[in-house]
Protein backbone atom coordinates (compact mmCIF):
# COMPACT_ATOMS: atom_id res chain seq x y z
CA UNK A 1 0.00 0.00 0.00
CA UNK A 2 1.53 3.10 -1.08
CA UNK A 3 2.61 5.88 1.63
CA UNK A 4 2.42 9.70 1.45
CA UNK A 5 4.02 11.81 3.57
CA UNK A 6 0.82 14.27 4.81
CA UNK A 7 2.42 15.58 7.89
CA UNK A 8 1.33 18.74 8.81
CA UNK A 9 -2.58 18.84 7.40
CA UNK A 10 -4.81 18.61 9.79
CA UNK A 11 -8.17 16.74 9.27
CA UNK A 12 -10.93 16.96 11.78
CA UNK A 13 -13.97 13.84 11.27
CA UNK A 14 -17.37 14.29 12.76
CA UNK A 15 -20.42 12.00 13.34
CA UNK A 16 -23.73 13.58 13.53
CA UNK A 17 -26.27 12.30 15.67
CA UNK A 18 -28.99 10.56 13.85
CA UNK A 19 -33.04 10.49 14.53
CA UNK A 20 -36.07 8.20 13.19
CA UNK A 21 -36.69 8.62 9.55
CA UNK A 22 -39.48 7.12 7.57
CA UNK A 23 -37.45 4.83 5.40
CA UNK A 24 -35.41 3.50 7.92
CA UNK A 25 -35.38 -0.72 8.91
CA UNK A 26 -35.94 -0.06 13.24
CA UNK A 27 -38.45 1.19 14.67
CA UNK A 28 -38.64 4.12 16.57
CA UNK A 29 -38.82 2.49 20.00
CA UNK A 30 -35.86 0.74 19.56
CA UNK A 31 -33.76 2.53 17.82
CA UNK A 32 -34.01 5.26 20.53
CA UNK A 33 -32.94 2.06 22.86
CA UNK A 34 -30.62 -0.10 21.40
CA UNK A 35 -27.38 1.60 21.94
CA UNK A 36 -24.70 4.34 21.19
CA UNK A 37 -22.25 2.20 18.87
CA UNK A 38 -19.13 4.37 17.54
CA UNK A 39 -18.86 4.87 13.71
CA UNK A 40 -16.33 2.03 12.63
CA UNK A 41 -15.84 3.74 9.84
CA UNK A 42 -14.67 6.88 10.62
CA UNK A 43 -12.09 5.47 13.19
CA UNK A 44 -10.66 3.50 10.20
CA UNK A 45 -10.84 6.48 8.19
CA UNK A 46 -8.53 8.19 11.22
CA UNK A 47 -6.47 5.11 11.33
CA UNK A 48 -5.43 5.63 7.93
CA UNK A 49 -4.63 9.63 7.63
CA UNK A 50 -2.56 8.43 10.62
CA UNK A 51 -0.73 6.34 9.02
CA UNK A 52 0.09 8.83 6.47
CA UNK A 53 0.82 11.63 9.14
CA UNK A 54 -2.02 13.33 9.14
CA UNK A 55 -3.16 14.97 12.79
CA UNK A 56 -6.39 13.97 12.99
CA UNK A 57 -9.76 14.81 15.54
CA UNK A 58 -12.73 12.66 15.68
CA UNK A 59 -15.88 14.32 17.07
CA UNK A 60 -18.43 11.91 18.03
CA UNK A 61 -21.26 13.92 18.18
CA UNK A 62 -24.01 11.29 18.56
CA UNK A 63 -22.15 9.57 21.26
CA UNK A 64 -20.76 13.09 23.21
CA UNK A 65 -24.48 14.59 22.71
CA UNK A 66 -23.07 17.94 21.62
CA UNK A 67 -24.75 20.96 19.81
CA UNK A 68 -23.86 22.37 17.01
CA UNK A 69 -22.30 25.38 18.59
CA UNK A 70 -20.10 22.69 21.31
CA UNK A 71 -19.18 21.06 18.28
CA UNK A 72 -18.01 24.11 16.00
CA UNK A 73 -16.05 25.64 19.16
CA UNK A 74 -13.79 22.16 19.57
CA UNK A 75 -13.27 22.28 15.51
CA UNK A 76 -12.19 26.35 15.88
CA UNK A 77 -10.00 25.16 18.47
CA UNK A 78 -8.60 22.59 16.38
CA UNK A 79 -8.58 24.32 12.87
CA UNK A 80 -8.43 21.75 10.71
CA UNK A 81 -7.65 22.03 7.04
CA UNK A 82 -10.62 19.48 6.27
CA UNK A 83 -13.38 17.92 7.73
CA UNK A 84 -14.89 14.60 6.98
CA UNK A 85 -18.00 12.74 7.31
CA UNK A 86 -19.35 9.57 6.39
CA UNK A 87 -22.99 9.63 4.69
CA UNK A 88 -25.32 6.60 4.82
CA UNK A 89 -28.60 7.25 1.89
CA UNK A 90 -31.48 6.94 4.36
CA UNK A 91 -29.67 9.52 6.75
CA UNK A 92 -28.49 11.59 3.95
CA UNK A 93 -30.10 14.87 4.83
CA UNK A 94 -29.79 14.43 8.84
CA UNK A 95 -26.00 14.61 8.22
CA UNK A 96 -26.29 17.14 5.46
CA UNK A 97 -28.03 19.27 8.09
CA UNK A 98 -24.87 19.15 9.98
CA UNK A 99 -22.36 19.67 7.46
CA UNK A 100 -24.08 23.06 6.32
CA UNK A 101 -24.04 24.67 10.17
CA UNK A 102 -21.04 23.40 10.49
CA UNK A 103 -19.59 24.96 7.21
CA UNK A 104 -21.01 28.34 8.13
CA UNK A 105 -19.09 28.90 10.64
CA UNK A 106 -15.90 26.28 9.76
CA UNK A 107 -15.46 27.32 6.37
CA UNK A 108 -12.76 24.75 5.11
CA UNK A 109 -13.40 21.81 2.19
CA UNK A 110 -15.83 18.65 3.92
CA UNK A 111 -15.00 15.83 2.24
CA UNK A 112 -17.43 12.61 2.58
CA UNK A 113 -17.32 9.11 2.09
CA UNK A 114 -19.03 5.74 2.47
CA UNK A 115 -20.88 3.14 0.86
CA UNK A 116 -23.89 5.66 -0.81
CA UNK A 117 -21.44 7.84 -2.21
CA UNK A 118 -20.44 5.26 -4.53
CA UNK A 119 -23.80 4.43 -5.66
CA UNK A 120 -25.27 8.15 -6.41
CA UNK A 121 -21.35 10.13 -6.17
CA UNK A 122 -22.81 12.90 -8.26
CA UNK A 123 -26.29 13.15 -7.31
CA UNK A 124 -25.01 13.91 -4.10
CA UNK A 125 -22.23 16.54 -4.92
CA UNK A 126 -25.06 18.43 -6.48
CA UNK A 127 -25.36 19.93 -2.69
CA UNK A 128 -23.00 22.78 -2.72
CA UNK A 129 -21.90 22.25 1.04
CA UNK A 130 -19.81 18.77 -0.34
CA UNK A 131 -16.69 19.39 -2.13
CA UNK A 132 -14.94 16.08 -2.39
CA UNK A 133 -17.07 12.70 -2.10
CA UNK A 134 -14.25 9.75 -2.10
CA UNK A 135 -16.09 6.36 -3.04
CA UNK A 136 -14.88 2.28 -2.20
CA UNK A 137 -12.52 2.09 0.04
CA UNK A 138 -11.06 5.19 1.80
CA UNK A 139 -7.70 3.64 1.87
CA UNK A 140 -7.52 3.47 -1.43
CA UNK A 141 -8.45 6.76 -2.32
CA UNK A 142 -8.46 9.20 0.64
CA UNK A 143 -4.40 9.73 0.93
CA UNK A 144 -4.01 9.93 -3.05
CA UNK A 145 -6.77 12.88 -2.80
CA UNK A 146 -4.76 14.58 -0.03
CA UNK A 147 -1.82 14.23 -1.58
CA UNK A 148 -3.18 15.83 -5.06
CA UNK A 149 -4.61 18.83 -3.10
CA UNK A 150 -1.61 19.26 -0.82
CA UNK A 151 0.17 19.42 -3.60
CA UNK A 152 -2.20 21.20 -6.28
CA UNK A 153 -1.70 18.18 -8.72
CA UNK A 154 -4.53 17.48 -10.97
CA UNK A 155 -7.16 15.61 -9.75
CA UNK A 156 -8.31 13.93 -12.53
CA UNK A 157 -6.65 10.56 -12.65
CA UNK A 158 -8.01 9.90 -9.60
CA UNK A 159 -10.16 6.90 -9.42
CA UNK A 160 -12.64 6.76 -6.87
CA UNK A 161 -12.98 10.83 -6.03
CA UNK A 162 -16.12 12.91 -6.77
CA UNK A 163 -15.43 16.38 -7.72
CA UNK A 164 -16.62 20.12 -9.27
CA UNK A 165 -14.50 21.29 -11.88
CA UNK A 166 -13.78 25.22 -12.00
CA UNK A 167 -17.11 25.12 -14.39
CA UNK A 168 -19.11 23.66 -11.22
CA UNK A 169 -19.52 20.18 -13.45
CA UNK A 170 -19.58 17.02 -11.30
CA UNK A 171 -16.33 14.69 -12.34
CA UNK A 172 -16.11 11.08 -11.38
CA UNK A 173 -13.48 8.50 -12.49
CA UNK A 174 -15.13 5.88 -11.32
CA UNK A 175 -14.53 3.57 -8.01
CA UNK A 176 -10.92 2.67 -6.93
CA UNK A 177 -9.33 -1.18 -6.86
CA UNK A 178 -10.48 -2.31 -3.05
CA UNK A 179 -7.59 -3.44 -0.60
CA UNK A 180 -5.94 -6.58 -1.75
CA UNK A 181 -4.59 -7.57 1.78
CA UNK A 182 -7.57 -5.91 4.44
CA UNK A 183 -4.61 -7.13 7.10
CA UNK A 184 -2.07 -3.94 5.81
CA UNK A 185 -5.31 -1.59 6.75
CA UNK A 186 -4.78 0.89 9.76
CA UNK A 187 -6.34 -0.55 12.57
CA UNK A 188 -9.58 2.13 13.52
CA UNK A 189 -8.20 4.63 15.74
CA UNK A 190 -9.64 3.96 19.36
CA UNK A 191 -7.39 6.36 20.92
CA UNK A 192 -9.38 9.05 19.26
CA UNK A 193 -12.52 8.43 21.32
CA UNK A 194 -14.22 7.65 24.61
CA UNK A 195 -14.77 4.19 24.45
CA UNK A 196 -16.42 4.07 27.66
CA UNK A 197 -19.29 6.16 26.16
CA UNK A 198 -20.49 3.28 24.02
CA UNK A 199 -22.90 0.17 24.57
CA UNK A 200 -25.65 -2.07 23.31
CA UNK A 201 -28.70 -2.51 25.19
CA UNK A 202 -27.06 -6.02 26.08
CA UNK A 203 -23.56 -5.77 25.85
CA UNK A 204 -21.92 -7.18 29.40
CA UNK A 205 -19.21 -3.94 29.90
CA UNK A 206 -17.67 -1.13 29.56
CA UNK A 207 -15.62 -0.46 27.46
CA UNK A 208 -17.07 -1.67 24.37
CA UNK A 209 -15.96 -1.09 20.90
CA UNK A 210 -16.97 -2.23 17.40
CA UNK A 211 -14.34 -4.53 15.03
CA UNK A 212 -13.91 -6.01 11.66
CA UNK A 213 -12.35 -9.06 10.79
CA UNK A 214 -13.04 -9.19 7.13
CA UNK A 215 -14.66 -7.54 4.35
CA UNK A 216 -17.21 -8.70 1.81
CA UNK A 217 -19.57 -11.82 1.76
CA UNK A 218 -19.73 -14.40 -1.03
CA UNK A 219 -23.49 -15.23 -0.15
CA UNK A 220 -25.83 -12.92 -2.38
CA UNK A 221 -29.29 -12.47 0.03
CA UNK A 222 -31.12 -9.78 -1.96
CA UNK A 223 -31.52 -7.07 0.95
CA UNK A 224 -27.70 -6.58 1.49
CA UNK A 225 -25.20 -4.57 -0.65
CA UNK A 226 -22.12 -6.80 0.54
CA UNK A 227 -23.86 -9.72 -1.21
CA UNK A 228 -21.26 -10.76 -3.85
CA UNK A 229 -18.43 -8.94 -2.97
CA UNK A 230 -15.13 -10.81 -2.62
CA UNK A 231 -14.44 -11.90 0.63
CA UNK A 232 -11.31 -10.49 2.04
CA UNK A 233 -10.45 -11.88 5.45
CA UNK A 234 -8.01 -10.71 8.12
CA UNK A 235 -5.54 -13.34 9.59
CA UNK A 236 -6.19 -14.29 12.89
CA UNK A 237 -3.18 -12.86 14.48
CA UNK A 238 -3.87 -9.47 13.13
CA UNK A 239 -7.24 -9.52 14.45
CA UNK A 240 -6.26 -10.24 17.97
CA UNK A 241 -3.40 -7.97 17.78
CA UNK A 242 -5.99 -5.22 17.37
CA UNK A 243 -8.36 -6.85 20.51
CA UNK A 244 -5.49 -7.14 22.53
CA UNK A 245 -4.45 -3.66 22.12
CA UNK A 246 -7.88 -2.28 22.41
CA UNK A 247 -7.87 -4.09 25.99
CA UNK A 248 -4.11 -2.98 27.04
CA UNK A 249 -4.40 0.48 26.03
CA UNK A 250 -8.10 2.09 26.00
CA UNK A 251 -9.49 -0.91 28.82
CA UNK A 252 -12.56 -2.20 25.95
CA UNK A 253 -13.42 -5.23 27.38
CA UNK A 254 -16.10 -6.25 24.93
CA UNK A 255 -16.37 -6.50 21.29
CA UNK A 256 -18.86 -6.60 18.07
CA UNK A 257 -17.87 -7.86 15.43
CA UNK A 258 -19.30 -6.20 12.52
CA UNK A 259 -18.57 -8.60 9.69
CA UNK A 260 -21.29 -9.62 7.51
CA UNK A 261 -20.95 -13.49 7.89
CA UNK A 262 -17.85 -13.72 10.51
CA UNK A 263 -17.79 -17.90 10.65
CA UNK A 264 -17.75 -18.52 6.42
CA UNK A 265 -13.84 -20.07 7.11
CA UNK A 266 -14.45 -21.91 9.61
CA UNK A 267 -10.96 -22.88 10.48
CA UNK A 268 -9.86 -18.98 10.81
CA UNK A 269 -12.65 -18.53 13.22
CA UNK A 270 -11.44 -21.62 15.23
CA UNK A 271 -7.82 -20.06 15.28
CA UNK A 272 -9.16 -16.11 16.15
CA UNK A 273 -10.62 -18.79 18.94
CA UNK A 274 -7.48 -20.35 20.17
CA UNK A 275 -5.50 -17.17 19.53
CA UNK A 276 -7.31 -15.39 22.11
CA UNK A 277 -7.54 -18.51 24.76
CA UNK A 278 -3.79 -18.56 24.56
CA UNK A 279 -3.38 -15.05 25.09
CA UNK A 280 -6.09 -15.67 28.35
CA UNK A 281 -7.43 -11.89 27.88
CA UNK A 282 -10.13 -10.86 30.32
CA UNK A 283 -12.69 -9.59 27.56
CA UNK A 284 -15.92 -11.16 25.43
CA UNK A 285 -17.42 -10.68 21.74
CA UNK A 286 -20.54 -11.09 19.74
CA UNK A 287 -20.02 -11.69 15.83
CA UNK A 288 -23.13 -12.17 13.26
CA UNK A 289 -23.68 -15.22 10.83
CA UNK A 290 -25.33 -17.49 9.28
CA UNK A 291 -26.96 -20.48 10.11
CA UNK A 292 -25.38 -23.13 7.66
CA UNK A 293 -21.83 -21.62 8.14
CA UNK A 294 -21.83 -23.32 11.62
CA UNK A 295 -20.22 -26.34 12.89
CA UNK A 296 -20.36 -27.72 16.76
CA UNK A 297 -16.18 -28.11 16.99
CA UNK A 298 -16.27 -24.19 16.21
CA UNK A 299 -18.94 -23.22 18.59
CA UNK A 300 -17.03 -24.91 21.16
CA UNK A 301 -13.75 -22.87 20.43
CA UNK A 302 -15.62 -19.84 20.09
CA UNK A 303 -17.16 -20.16 23.76
CA UNK A 304 -13.77 -20.96 24.61
CA UNK A 305 -12.08 -18.26 23.58
CA UNK A 306 -15.15 -15.27 25.01
CA UNK A 307 -17.96 -15.62 22.44
CA UNK A 308 -21.24 -14.65 24.49
CA UNK A 309 -23.32 -13.94 21.60
CA UNK A 310 -24.09 -14.58 18.16
CA UNK A 311 -26.34 -12.58 16.03
CA UNK A 312 -27.96 -15.02 13.48
CA UNK A 313 -30.11 -13.96 10.10
CA UNK A 314 -33.18 -15.84 10.41
CA UNK A 315 -35.08 -13.31 8.72
CA UNK A 316 -38.41 -14.89 8.01
CA UNK A 317 -40.35 -18.24 9.57
CA UNK A 318 -41.86 -19.31 6.06
CA UNK A 319 -40.02 -21.17 3.58
CA UNK A 320 -40.69 -19.64 0.43
CA UNK A 321 -40.01 -16.23 1.50
CA UNK A 322 -36.27 -17.15 2.40
CA UNK A 323 -36.03 -19.16 -0.91
CA UNK A 324 -36.81 -16.22 -2.59
CA UNK A 325 -34.37 -13.88 -0.36
CA UNK A 326 -31.98 -16.49 -1.09
CA UNK A 327 -31.43 -17.88 1.54
CA UNK A 328 -29.92 -21.12 1.85
CA UNK A 329 -30.78 -23.12 4.98
CA UNK A 330 -34.17 -23.96 5.79
CA UNK A 331 -35.92 -23.62 8.90
CA UNK A 332 -35.08 -26.67 10.60
CA UNK A 333 -31.34 -26.29 9.86
CA UNK A 334 -31.95 -23.03 11.38
CA UNK A 335 -33.41 -24.17 14.97
CA UNK A 336 -30.61 -26.98 15.43
CA UNK A 337 -28.01 -24.08 14.90
CA UNK A 338 -29.99 -22.04 17.10
CA UNK A 339 -29.89 -25.38 19.72
CA UNK A 340 -26.22 -26.04 19.00
CA UNK A 341 -25.61 -22.21 19.86
CA UNK A 342 -27.17 -22.69 23.33
CA UNK A 343 -25.81 -25.94 23.89
CA UNK A 344 -21.86 -24.68 23.41
CA UNK A 345 -22.95 -21.85 26.44
CA UNK A 346 -23.71 -18.71 23.76
CA UNK A 347 -26.68 -15.91 23.51
CA UNK A 348 -29.08 -16.45 20.71
CA UNK A 349 -30.23 -13.15 18.87
CA UNK A 350 -31.97 -13.76 15.75
CA UNK A 351 -32.64 -10.96 13.21
CA UNK A 352 -35.56 -11.03 11.42
CA UNK A 353 -37.52 -8.86 8.64
CA UNK A 354 -41.04 -7.79 7.98
CA UNK A 355 -42.54 -6.70 4.65
CA UNK A 356 -40.37 -9.75 2.56
CA UNK A 357 -40.90 -10.19 -1.47
CA UNK A 358 -43.76 -12.30 -0.72
CA UNK A 359 -45.00 -11.36 2.84
CA UNK A 360 -48.43 -11.02 4.03
CA UNK A 361 -50.00 -10.95 7.60
CA UNK A 362 -50.05 -14.85 7.32
CA UNK A 363 -46.79 -15.03 6.62
CA UNK A 364 -45.98 -12.47 9.17
CA UNK A 365 -47.69 -13.90 12.17
CA UNK A 366 -45.91 -17.48 11.14
CA UNK A 367 -42.65 -15.61 11.38
CA UNK A 368 -43.67 -14.33 14.61
CA UNK A 369 -44.66 -17.77 15.76
CA UNK A 370 -41.13 -19.00 14.47
CA UNK A 371 -39.30 -16.61 16.93
CA UNK A 372 -41.34 -17.36 19.72
CA UNK A 373 -40.75 -21.52 19.07
CA UNK A 374 -36.57 -20.96 19.37
CA UNK A 375 -35.02 -21.24 22.46
CA UNK A 376 -33.80 -17.32 21.14
CA UNK A 377 -32.25 -14.97 24.17
CA UNK A 378 -33.24 -11.96 22.36
CA UNK A 379 -34.46 -11.23 18.33
CA UNK A 380 -34.78 -8.02 16.49
CA UNK A 381 -37.41 -7.53 14.22
CA UNK A 382 -36.78 -5.24 10.94
CA UNK A 383 -39.03 -3.37 8.20
CA UNK A 384 -37.89 -4.74 4.82
CA UNK A 385 -36.27 -1.33 3.50
CA UNK A 386 -35.05 -1.72 -0.54
CA UNK A 387 -31.81 -0.29 -0.29
CA UNK A 388 -29.18 1.36 -3.48
CA UNK A 389 -26.97 -1.51 -4.64
CA UNK A 390 -29.00 -4.75 -3.74
CA UNK A 391 -31.48 -7.20 -5.56
CA UNK A 392 -33.91 -5.83 -3.94
CA UNK A 393 -33.87 -2.50 -5.19
CA UNK A 394 -33.66 -3.82 -8.59
CA UNK A 395 -36.69 -5.34 -7.90
CA UNK A 396 -38.32 -2.44 -6.34
CA UNK A 397 -36.73 -0.43 -9.78
CA UNK A 398 -38.36 -3.18 -12.12
CA UNK A 399 -41.95 -3.07 -10.80
CA UNK A 400 -42.14 0.95 -9.47
CA UNK A 401 -40.45 2.19 -12.69
CA UNK A 402 -38.53 4.70 -10.93
CA UNK A 403 -35.20 5.31 -8.62
CA UNK A 404 -36.86 6.40 -5.53
CA UNK A 405 -33.21 6.87 -3.87
CA UNK A 406 -31.84 8.79 -6.97
CA UNK A 407 -34.67 11.19 -6.69
CA UNK A 408 -34.59 11.35 -3.05
CA UNK A 409 -31.22 12.35 -2.67
CA UNK A 410 -31.66 15.12 -5.43
CA UNK A 411 -34.76 16.88 -4.14
CA UNK A 412 -35.30 16.53 -0.33
CA UNK A 413 -39.17 17.18 -0.91
CA UNK A 414 -39.64 14.06 -2.73
CA UNK A 415 -39.95 12.25 1.07
CA UNK A 416 -42.48 9.53 0.99
CA UNK A 417 -42.56 6.03 2.33
CA UNK A 418 -41.42 3.79 0.03
CA UNK A 419 -42.98 0.50 -0.73
CA UNK A 420 -41.83 -2.95 -0.86
CA UNK A 421 -41.54 -4.92 -3.91
CA UNK A 422 -43.43 -8.09 -4.04
CA UNK A 423 -45.46 -7.29 -1.22
CA UNK A 424 -48.49 -6.06 -1.01
CA UNK A 425 -48.59 -4.82 2.79
CA UNK A 426 -49.00 -1.17 3.38
CA UNK A 427 -47.02 1.06 5.58
CA UNK A 428 -49.25 1.14 8.17
CA UNK A 429 -50.09 -2.58 8.35
CA UNK A 430 -45.60 -3.41 8.20
CA UNK A 431 -44.94 -1.39 11.19
CA UNK A 432 -48.08 -2.52 13.24
CA UNK A 433 -46.89 -5.81 12.72
CA UNK A 434 -43.45 -5.04 13.52
CA UNK A 435 -44.60 -3.60 16.56
CA UNK A 436 -46.31 -6.76 17.48
CA UNK A 437 -43.96 -9.16 17.22
CA UNK A 438 -41.46 -6.70 19.83
CA UNK A 439 -44.24 -7.04 22.24
CA UNK A 440 -45.32 -10.69 21.58
CA UNK A 441 -41.22 -11.68 21.58
CA UNK A 442 -40.42 -9.20 24.34
CA UNK A 443 -43.75 -9.54 26.75
CA UNK A 444 -43.61 -13.41 27.99
CA UNK A 445 -43.62 -13.69 31.62
CA UNK A 446 -40.93 -16.09 31.81
CA UNK A 447 -38.90 -13.60 29.61
CA UNK A 448 -39.25 -10.61 31.51
CA UNK A 449 -38.58 -12.31 34.66
CA UNK A 450 -34.99 -13.64 33.29
CA UNK A 451 -34.67 -9.81 31.94
CA UNK A 452 -35.24 -8.34 34.96
CA UNK A 453 -33.17 -10.92 36.90
CA UNK A 454 -29.76 -9.88 34.70
CA UNK A 455 -30.75 -6.14 35.35
CA UNK A 456 -27.61 -4.72 37.11
CA UNK A 457 -28.61 -0.99 37.72
CA UNK A 458 -31.46 1.63 38.32
CA UNK A 459 -30.14 2.94 34.98
CA UNK A 460 -30.76 0.08 33.02
CA UNK A 461 -33.59 -0.89 34.69
CA UNK A 462 -35.34 2.91 33.57
CA UNK A 463 -34.16 1.94 30.48
CA UNK A 464 -35.70 -1.17 29.86
CA UNK A 465 -38.89 -0.11 31.49
CA UNK A 466 -39.16 2.73 28.90
CA UNK A 467 -38.08 0.92 25.85
CA UNK A 468 -40.83 -1.72 26.93
CA UNK A 469 -43.77 1.24 27.25
CA UNK A 470 -42.65 2.81 23.96
CA UNK A 471 -43.42 -0.65 22.24
CA UNK A 472 -46.81 -0.83 23.43
CA UNK A 473 -47.74 3.25 23.86
CA UNK A 474 -45.87 4.53 20.33
CA UNK A 475 -48.34 4.46 17.74
CA UNK A 476 -47.20 3.57 14.19
CA UNK A 477 -47.82 6.94 12.87
CA UNK A 478 -46.15 10.49 13.47
CA UNK A 479 -43.11 8.65 14.39
CA UNK A 480 -40.58 10.53 13.04
CA UNK A 481 -39.56 14.18 13.65
CA UNK A 482 -37.17 16.67 12.40
CA UNK A 483 -33.50 16.80 14.43
CA UNK A 484 -33.07 19.25 16.39
CA UNK A 485 -30.05 21.34 16.13
CA UNK A 486 -30.25 23.29 18.86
Amino acid sequence: MERFDLSGLKVSLVYPPYGAIKNEPGIKAVKENYGVFPSLSLMYVAGCLEQHGVEVQLIDVNAENLTVEETVQRLQAFGPDYVGYTITTYLFYQTLSWVRAIKEKVDVPVIVGGVHMGMYPVESMTHQCLDYGVTGEAEATLPHLLDALMRKKDLGGLKGLVWRDDDGEVIYNGNAPTLANISDAAWPARHLVDNSLYYSFISKYKNFSCLMTSRGCPYRCIFCEQGGLKFRPRTPVDVVDEMELAYKEHGVREFDFFDSAFTIQKQRVIEISKELVRRKLDLVWAARTRVDCISTEMLEWMARGGCVRIYYGLESGNREVLRTLLKAADLEQAKQTVQDTKDAGIDVFGYFMIGNPGDTESTVRQTIRYALDLPLDYAQFSKVTPMPGTELYSMYVDEYGEDYWRKYILDESYDSYIPRPGCDLTETQIQELTQLAYVRFYYRPMFALKTLGSIKSMHELRRSVSTAWQMVATKPEGQYQEMDLS
